[in-house]
């Protein structure tokens, strides 16, 4: 007996629907403020005035009592001069009335108007921001996997029994 069975091709197709994972991240800002801080200095026109620390008004003492020690000195002597230069001729002078009506003239103040201090303050001003920024987005991963292709082969079979 002869016996023929075929058997037909066929294939399976799975596929599988692309995934995508999104991950929005928002941006991270921190701000970080210094200040504000207002600095003045006003040493230099307090001393201008006459109403500065310890070490300037020292300072001030001893460098005008320096020079008015050394034009004392230099006025004795000058009268000193003066007294001997016009004594030596004997003539019939007034010598130490002159040298006083000099020195009561020199006395006399001398008026000055000016606006103090001369110095403006030293005025410094302070403000600071550190910004870090830690920027955001969407960021996608995706996974794309192919399609599974299975193929069968169809076949024919022929069988002979005797």
């Amino acid at each position: 007996m002869l016996s023929i069975s075929t058997t037909y091709p066929y294939f399976e197709l799975e596929t599988y629907a692309p995934r995508a994972q999104i991950e929005q991240r928002v941006s991270q800002i921190q701000i970080e403020t210094h200040g504000p801080s207002l600095e003045i200095d006003q040493r230099q026109s307090r001393n201008e005035l006459g109403i500065g620390g310890y070490q300037y008004m020292s300072r001030q003492i001893r460098e005008k009592s320096y020079h008015k020690v050394l034009a004392s000195i230099a006025q004795m002597a000058q009268e000193g001069d003066e007294v001997m230069n016009r004594a030596g001729h004997f003539r019939e002078e007034m010598i130490f009335p002159d040298i006083t009506k000099r020195r009561m003239d020199e006395k006399i103040p001398e008026l000055n108007i000016a606006v103090a201090p001369q110095t403006r303050p030293d005025i410094r001003f302070n403000y600071e921001q550190e910004i870090a920024w830690d920027q955001g987005g969407a960021f996608i991963t995706h996974q794309i996997r192919p399609p599974t292709f299975t193929w069968y082969l169809g076949e024919v079979r022929v069988e002979y029994r005797g």
